[in-house]
């Protein structure tokens, strides 16, 4: 090998060496300053997760569902049993039968019922009326003949017997209670023609008030009778209407009369409609037991958009803030650990199981925790008011509109904090 060849060959191993070297140089500062960054990761302060506070109106509500229905309304039935062979005419044309929505006044025909059967019972009613005058003649005319004996005997007494005078009282006594068995016998046949007189007059049944038809549960030829419920259902009028709603026995101890009521139908959902508790009616129902009242709201305002049988979402209101400061309630049992406490902040000495802290009560006095930076917070001392199950009124000085209050730290894994791009999932 020449000098050169050699010399060429020395140069390239120490290079080799010096480039090995540096390798294992820039390998060391990279692990080390790795290890720096990730202590300080790890000791960092987890990042807070904050929400604004809101100063808006508060309502706390009982919710329930209801039905609309007029507020004063006539269930007309029939008195007698019987087929319906017709109708009445709508007072407004007197060519159309009554339905649905016609408007009727008081005295007018809803319905006719077959009057064949109660004329038959009538004529047999008079019948038995007409028999039972005659047998009061007849017995009338025997009272009479025992009178004259009677009388024929006590002028005699003197010649005939005791027992033949006994005889002659009696057959008097017996006359007279025979008469009066008659005279019974004719009143109760009168007063069964005047019943015929009645139910045969049922047999055409009127409207009782003046109002609208808004229900109608009667056909051509359908055989009707008293244990029917109703054949046709009346208001007064559809201005003035009412909601039934169902109220649980667990809410019926915060409803009372004049309590405000809001509302809403289904066919005018974006529409707002109040009213007021009229009267919480004492006939519970029980079903499978479970218990509920039934209570009646009088409707504010016009009613000419609600029509009877909609069903109305209910909200009773039990209280009301207006303009009131609002935090979620889980911001109220969040506390921080020692090191997130900023420096200029006063320790205070954190509730008794303040991992899990139950949720204060209004009037009790509660801290909200407002971020300084760094993952530093520091402490607001507030009083506990009323809350919806979400959020919670808070009372205090220095509050303002937006301001961040803390509710938790955003929870990460040890590789996720180490290296920010990791994805973690939970």
């Amino acid at each position: 090998m020449t000098a050169d060849a050699t010399s060429t060959l020395r140069r390239y191993k120490l290079t080799r060496r010096r480039l090995v070297v540096a390798c294992f140089v820039v390998m060391a500062c990279a692990i080390g300053l790795f290890a720096i960054y990730a202590r300080n990761c790890l000791s960092a302060l987890p990042e807070l997760r904050t929400v604004m506070m809101q100063n808006r109106d508060l309502r706390i509500t009982i919710g329930t569902t209801g039905t609309i229905e007029p507020a004063e309304v006539v269930e007309v039935g029939a008195l007698v049993s019987g087929t319906v062979i017709g109708f009445g005419k709508d007072p407004a044309t007197s060519t159309k039968p009554i339905e649905v929505g016609t408007h009727v006044t008081q005295g007018t025909i809803l319905v006719r019922l077959d009057r064949q059967p109660y004329e038959v019972a009538l004529r047999k009613a008079k019948a038995s009326e007409q028999i039972g005058a005659a047998e009061v003649r007849g017995l009338e005319t025997q009272l009479r003949q025992a009178k004259r004996e009677l009388q024929r005997a006590q002028r005699l007494r003197a010649t005939n017997s005791e027992s033949v005078f006994d005889k002659v009282v009696t057959a008097h006594d017996l006359a007279q209670a025979d008469l009066a068995i008659a005279q019974a016998r004719r009143e109760q046949a009168l007063a069964e023609v005047q019943q015929a007189e009645i139910n045969l007059a049922r047999t055409i049944v009127y409207s009782p008030i003046d109002g609208i038809v808004i229900d109608s549960r009667v056909n051509l030829g359908q055989n009707v009778s008293t244990a029917n419920s109703g054949l046709f259902l009346l208001a007064h009028d559809l201005d003035h209407m009412q909601i039934r709603a169902s109220v649980s026995e667990t809410d019926i101890g915060k409803v009372h009369r004049g309590q405000p009521v809001s509302f809403t139908v289904d066919a005018h959902r974006e529409q707002i409609l109040n009213g007021h508790v009229a009267s919480i009616l004492l006939n519970a129902r029980v079903q499978s037991n479970f218990v509920t009242y039934d209570v009646l709201i009088d409707i504010a305002g016009t009613t000419e958009m609600l029509l009877p049988h909609m069903t109305a979402d209910v909200e009773f209101e039990i209280q009301q803030r207006q303009k009131a400061w609002l935090v979620p309630g889980e911001s109220l049992r969040w506390w921080p650990s020692d090191e997130q406490i900023a420096d200029s902040t006063p320790r205070i000495a954190p509730p008794e199981g303040a991992a899990d802290p139950p949720a204060p009560q209004k009037g009790d006095v509660a801290h909200l925790w407002i971020p300084t930076g760094d993952g530093h917070v520091r402490s607001m001392r507030v009083r506990v008011g009323i809350n919806d199950g979400v959020h919670t009124e808070v009372i205090g000085d220095g509050l303002w509109d937006e301001m961040p209050v803390v509710v938790g730290s955003i929870r990460e894994t040890t590789l996720a904090r180490i290296i920010p791009s990791v994805k973690t999932f939970r």
